[in-house]
């Protein structure tokens, strides 16, 4: 089913921050449980921030490190799992050290209980980050809608924030969840466009936008004369005057000009 695969994605994702995160966290707790005084990774320590991989390793502070696992213990400290924690911001270095290292049993799997409150914050981070992209198009009128998609039980069209999460959610609801994997995943692109539309309900298609765009009459530019290339100076000349050109004006223009004279003065 759609939800459930959807599901799968989210996990997935998770478990891939999940893989290199777990290792690095554990080193935080190791290193405040120690006398060591910085601490290299190649994650971001700011909790506010889900915790994201950096770009280069970074080195950070005993203070920075002390800072960062207090901010995350204290994520955790509704959870039942973290009743008998105490205060995080007055705890000693190796107390807090271990407080970050304990583990807990999820779905018969042992986890780093900092490890499980940070996948759920960052799910809650990134759904935020989402509901903020879609507020800022549907403020500046430039949200795109899909047919068929709607805000969850409600016959509302969910806004999105671009047309090709428009166009994605369109075929992921009546195509698949894996249809960016099909051979033909560029008709399907397509054909979605007959299916999305941007700053209303009612608003034109994306492929009526563009089929507007394609028949819509061109924007007069420079062309060649229509006088065939092969026409004589002598016959371009005769034909000017024809026109009312004076034919000592007419001579002393170039083929080429001479020619474009014409087919104006032809058009009026």
């Amino acid at each position: 089913m759609p939800n459930a695969n959807r599901t799968n994605v989210a996990q997935t994702q998770n478990a891939t921050w999940e893989s290199t995160a777990t290792p690095m966290l554990k080193e935080v707790g190791t290193f405040l449980q120690s006398r060591k005084q910085s601490f290299i990774t190649a994650f971001n320590l700011d909790a506010s921030q889900g915790v994201p991989m950096t770009e280069q390793p970074m080195t950070y502070t005993l203070a920075e490190v002390t800072t960062f696992a207090v901010d995350v213990l204290e994520l955790c400290a509704d959870r039942t799992d973290c009743k008998d924690m105490g205060e995080p911001s007055k705890m000693g270095r190796k107390a807090l050290g271990k407080a970050f290292v304990a583990t807990s049993v999820y779905s018969n799997k042992e986890k780093l209980i900092v490890v499980k409150q940070l996948n759920a914050f960052r799910r809650t981070l990134k759904s935020a980050r989402k509901a903020q992209r879609v507020a800022e198009a549907v403020a500046g009128g430039k949200q795109w809608y899909a047919d068929g998609v709607f805000v969850k039980d409600t016959t509302e069209l969910k806004p999105f924030p671009s047309r090709r999460k428009a166009v994605s959610a369109y075929l992921r609801t009546n195509v698949d969840e894996n249809w960016s994997t099909r051979a033909n995943k560029g008709e399907l692109k397509d054909m979605a466009l007959s299916h999305v539309r941007q700053g209303a309900t009612d608003a034109p298609t994306a492929q009526d936008t563009r089929d507007a765009q394609a028949t819509s009459t061109p924007a007069p530019v420079a062309t060649q004369s229509t006088v065939s290339a092969k026409v004589t100076k002598a016959e371009l000349v005769e034909q000017a005057v024809a026109l009312g050109i004076d034919k000592a004006s007419a001579k002393k223009m170039k083929k080429a000009k001479l020619a474009s004279v014409i087919d104006a003065l032809s058009a009026l």
